[in-house]
């Protein structure tokens, strides 16, 4: 019988902080040491509740413990234990307990080039893949959510607005600069509206623009008016051009059937391009591509 790992736990962690990683909405992210397995690292997330105007940011944290518990794939990260606190007999916050991934979001890369992004879209693409298969769709698909090595390996964060199939949804989900039309005038999360955010996503990586315009609440913009990446960049793929603008498709049904397609053309992609699915550097000195 294979053997199966426990999961580490925060209840009887001797731990110390190593530094702050950042901070989100409502949270802070520590790089954190096990002193009682030989210093093996982990991100420990923080929410605090000093006030009700806090229960979003409790809740978000409880909710995306639940989603990741659902998924297992190498290009997610693992988010190991949630520990409510309390104080006084009232929730004063929640600490997840989260693999540490050393490396920095896409936002952060500057300059990065074209094969290296191939793969690492191919793997997000494998991620959102496995998700769509189990019912849960991230909703706010950017940079920022994507974490990177500098080997180019891949880890998809930030579940805390992701919808689990079958939940009721109360409000907008998203970003607007990568927001699909439906998600802004809708409140619609589901494959298509992932695709689209994928889609946004790989625009502002391979051009350094955002294809959806700074409107608010508007979402999307007609992929008939939107410039080609390819006529922003000269060195992306005629293949991987056409992927993007699919994506990019205002209206849901034109745009691929589902992430699996996505994951094939990149694919593709990687084979027209000669790459092996592998570890690649990011950075680059020189223009994107």
């Amino acid at each position: 019988m294979a053997h199966v790992l426990t999961p580490p736990k925060l209840s009887g962690m001797n731990y110390r902080v190593i530094k702050p990683l950042g901070t989100g909405a409502g949270s802070t992210i520590l790089l954190i040491s096990d002193k009682e397995a030989g210093g093996k690292r982990y991100a420990l997330k923080v929410v605090r509740r000093l006030s009700a105007a806090d229960d979003i940011y409790v809740n978000q944290a409880r909710h995306e413990f639940e989603v990741a518990q659902r998924l297992h794939h190498p290009a997610i990260i693992k988010i190991y234990d949630c520990r409510t606190k309390r104080a006084w007999f009232r929730v004063s916050g929640v600490e997840l307990l989260m693999e540490y991934v050393d490396g920095r979001s896409l936002e952060e890369v500057e300059r990065p080039k074209i094969g290296p992004l191939v793969i690492v879209f191919h793997q997000v693409a494998s991620a959102l893949v496995h998700m769509h298969r189990r019912g849960i769709y991230h909703g706010d698909l950017k940079p920022s959510n994507i974490m990177a090595t500098e080997s180019a390996r891949v880890k998809l964060i930030d579940f805390g607005t992701a919808w689990i199939k079958g939940q009721e949804k109360g409000r907008v989900q998203g970003t607007l600069s990568y927001m699909a039309p439906e998600q802004a005038t809708d409140r619609t999360v589901d494959d298509r509206t992932d695709i689209y955010n994928f889609g946004a996503t790989m625009y502002r990586m391979f051009t350094g623009k955002y294809a959806n315009p700074e409107t608010p609440m508007t979402g999307g913009v007609d992929v008939r008016k939107l410039v080609a990446p390819i006529e922003v960049n000269e060195r992306i793929p005629g293949t991987l051009n056409e992927t993007i603008m699919a994506c990019l498709q205002w209206q849901p049904e034109r745009r691929p059937a589902g992430m699996f397609e996505v994951e094939h053309q990149l694919k593709a992609v990687a084979r027209y391009m000669k790459l092996k699915l592998k570890a690649m550097d990011l950075a680059d000195d020189g223009d994107i591509g």
